[in-house]
């Protein structure tokens, strides 16, 4: 049964179809012994495709090296997805070059491990390699001063409001009842910059993750009959639930009431739209012109130009990826891909040519540094890039 598992996992790895949590058990599985003789099988068949073997600059026992050493980094690139459609700028070859830079998205970043056949084109250059996750987050108290989390110890760091806030052992902020309530509302901010995401237990019990570059402004004590905050960026809410204190999310000038309900709003000023997106629960999304109920699946877009508001339903793995600690693509524009990009690194982009039309899929860890990252986007053979210092410049491949 497991190795019928296993052959079910490699041909859908090769086909792009696994989903992020499929990708993880055979990452898992591969990194087993006894599935190691069984990969070195299947791959040989694999390859012994030409199609494959003429896209591909690595033979069989190559990538067999490559996927046990990868699958045992967890900090680095996950997979390539094939695009779901093929955008104008696609050679004709694409179809069978993008199963083959599934496994070349591997060994991204480890050349050095393997032979290659043929000499790689070398596009990047940086003397200031870019590695996400040094950055702290920022609480900014009712009284405008800064306390940088990485500065302080555990414990109680500040009292506002009749609240207690205490740094936990893992970082994490938390609001203690320490006295009766003042009777005037004091509000906090959390701030996370560029490369940094942070979770933060609100003073209800409500849990929140920030994306990078991302805000939530919130009362170090609710009132009696309501609950309401404000977000910049990106964050995904885990609602404790209260019927007598509706919970009210505020963001460009968009209101979302909910009660006791999971949701991931995408809120930046440089994306064209405010996304909502409703897990479980229900939410309702009120703007100037309308009103809405989201059903569990479905994702609210309205464009912070025109203000309409359209439904969709999404795929929730791609949509909460950034909590997952993944950049996950799905027939993504490069634009859109380099936004979230400049925004976890912490870098500059400029592009040269149109990049229009330009679209690319994938599953890649935000763990690594941005070479490896641009060299696996590289590996589609449809972008290359050029780094001097913190700016990425862009071109077609």
């Amino acid at each position: 049964m497991s190795d019928q598992l296993f052959e079910t996992l490699f041909k859908d790895y090769m086909s792009g179809t696994l989903s992020a949590s499929e990708l993880q058990q055979f990452r898992q599985m591969a990194r087993d012994r006894k599935n190691r003789q069984l990969l070195s099988r299947l791959l040989e068949e694999a390859f012994s495709n030409p199609a494959y073997a003429e896209a591909a600059d690595y033979d069989a026992s190559e990538m067999a090296a490559e996927i046990l050493l990868k699958a045992r980094q967890q900090d680095e690139v996950l997979s390539l997805l094939p695009p779901t459609r093929k955008p104008p700028v696609f050679r004709p070859w694409f179809k069978y070059a993008a199963a083959a830079a599934l496994f070349g998205c591997l060994v991204a970043g480890t050349w050095k491990f393997a032979g290659r056949r043929h000499p790689a084109r070398q596009t990047l250059a940086t003397n200031q390699p870019a590695i996400p996750g040094k950055a702290q987050p920022v609480l900014i108290l009712g009284d405008g001063s800064k306390i940088s989390l990485d500065n302080v110890s555990n414990g109680t760091i500040a009292q506002q409001g009749g609240s207690r806030i205490v740094k936990l052992s893992n970082g994490q902020v938390a609001y203690q009842p320490a006295s009766a309530p003042t009777g005037r509302t004091i509000y906090n901010t959390m701030q996370t910059p560029h490369g940094c995401m942070y979770q933060l237990t609100l003073p209800d019990g409500s849990r929140v993750w920030l994306n990078a570059a991302s805000s939530i402004r919130y009362p170090t004590t609710f009132p009696a009959n309501s609950r309401q905050v404000a977000v910049t960026g990106e964050a995904y809410f885990d609602i404790a639930k209260d019927e007598h204190k509706p919970f009210t999310v505020t963001a460009n000038d968009i209101q979302i009431q909910v009660l006791g309900t999971a949701f991931n709003i995408m809120a930046y000023p440089d994306e064209n739209t405010l996304q909502a997106t409703l897990v479980q629960g229900a939410i309702n999304i009120n703007t100037s012109k309308t009103r809405q109920l989201l059903q569990p699946g479905e994702q609210a877009s309205i464009g912070h130009t025109s203000g309409q508001l359209s439904i969709s339903r999404p795929n929730l793995d791609e949509v909460l990826s950034w909590k997952n600690g993944e950049f996950y693509f799905r027939d993504t524009n490069i634009k859109t891909i380099m936004r979230q990009v400049a925004r976890w690194y912490n870098v500059e982009v400029q592009y040269e040519g149109d990049m229009t039309d330009l679209s690319l899929s994938g599953i890649i860890s935000r763990n690594g540094d941005i070479q490896q990252l641009l060299k696996a986007l590289e590996l589609t053979k449809i972008v290359r890039f050029r780094m001097k210092d913190r700016i990425i410049f862009v071109s077609q491949g």
